[in-house]
């Protein structure tokens, strides 16, 4: 699949923010065509984000007002609109005498083991009903092609100065929760929808497929890579080790966030990499009690904290399950992404 349209070269220097003459930036303004096109929205739309974003920006040429556009428009034809419901949030458990390999758990009635053995330490094995509205959620996470715009238009100096156009399509790293919160509401700026980190009901929903008891977000619920091999059981009891073919890969190898984020399939709802790349950062406060306060309708997390959640990102437990304490960084995190979510309930078409 193509996650990037093909338009002529982009040109990434520290000093994109260049003075366009009057005349040029009066007639991105104006004009009545669309210089990029949506699966989604219509052309008036395309039209109107090109005006605001002309007008945000009188200082920034065409190059840098056009890849400002492709990234809004990519990120509302990349919405994944997710019918709302209940489910039971938190660690719903996994079966005790599990087969020897974890990577190909199924959850079976009555399971009484922790699905992983952090769910005490982080507060999730107080299983919770939640309840929630239709919302939509980013089926990639943001890359360094998205960052880019942002911060070239807010003149701000790319994330790596190493950066180079192989790596336009990984996910990119922040800092803090702080820009990716500002990222995805600039979006919102741009765009008039309600583009905003989600919460985390939101996250754990969506990666657990609208919530089902599944233990890894890739689309058969098991995971299988080049160094995730599996045992296999001899008709004696005894077991030997087998590597995955290539074509049975789902999942990269660990640690390896150096993929571009479509490499592996996407969940069934045809969201890609919710656990498989970064730990993302969500909307909400950290709380290791917040379970057990969390009202069942659209929870927000707690109103006030010191740090905020992450969820996914690679590890040896079930990924679905991952809730980390998000901590500031003092460089750019290669572990650490986001992906943004539409508060709405319609579906834009």
């Amino acid at each position: 699949m193509t996650l990037f349209r093909t338009f002529p070269t982009v040109k990434i220097s520290l000093t994109r923010f260049a003075l366009a003459t009057p005349l040029l930036v009066s007639l991105m303004a104006c004009s009545q065509t669309p210089s990029v096109e949506s699966k989604v929205i219509d052309d008036s739309k395309v039209v109107e984000i090109q005006k605001t974003i002309a007008e945000k920006y009188p200082n920034a040429d065409a190059e840098l007002q056009h890849h400002i556009l492709d990234v809004a428009v990519k990120a509302i034809d990349n919405m994944v609109f997710i019918e709302g419901g209940s489910f039971m949030m938190g660690d719903f458990g996994m079966p005790c005498d599990m087969d020897v390999d974890i990577h190909l758990a199924k959850w079976e009635p009555g399971a009484s083991c922790m699905s992983s053995i952090a769910s005490v330490a982080n507060g999730s094995n107080y299983l919770h009903k939640v309840t929630l509205s239709n919302y939509s959620l980013a089926k990639f996470e943001t890359t360094y092609y998205d960052m880019n715009a942002y911060r070239l238009a807010h003149d701000l100096p790319l994330i790596d100065a190493r950066f180079n156009t192989r790596r336009l399509k990984e996910a990119t790293p922040v800092k803090n929760w702080q820009q990716a919160k500002d990222y995805c509401t600039w979006l919102g700026e741009l765009t008039g929808y309600p583009f905003d980190l989600p919460t985390e009901a939101q996250w754990e929903y969506a990666a657990r497929n609208r919530g089902q008891n599944i233990y890894y977000a890739t689309n058969d619920g098991e995971v299988r890579s080049k160094n995730r091999g599996r045992y296999i059981k001899r008709a004696d009891g005894s077991t030997y080790y087998k590597d995955w073919q290539p074509e049975e890969w789902n999942y990269p190898q660990t640690n390896d966030y150096a993929n571009d984020v479509d490499s592996w399939p996407p969940n069934p709802l045809g969201i890609y990499a919710l656990s498989s790349g970064p730990k993302e950062w969500v909307n909400d406060w950290y709380s290791i009690d917040y379970y057990q306060q969390s009202p069942e309708h659209d929870p927000q997390g707690p109103k006030t904290g010191t740090n905020k959640v992450q969820r996914g990102g690679q590890g040896n437990q079930p990924f679905v399950m991952n809730r980390f304490i998000g901590e500031e960084k003092d460089d750019y995190y290669p572990a650490y992404g986001f992906r943004c979510g539409l508060q709405q309930t319609t579906p834009l078409i």
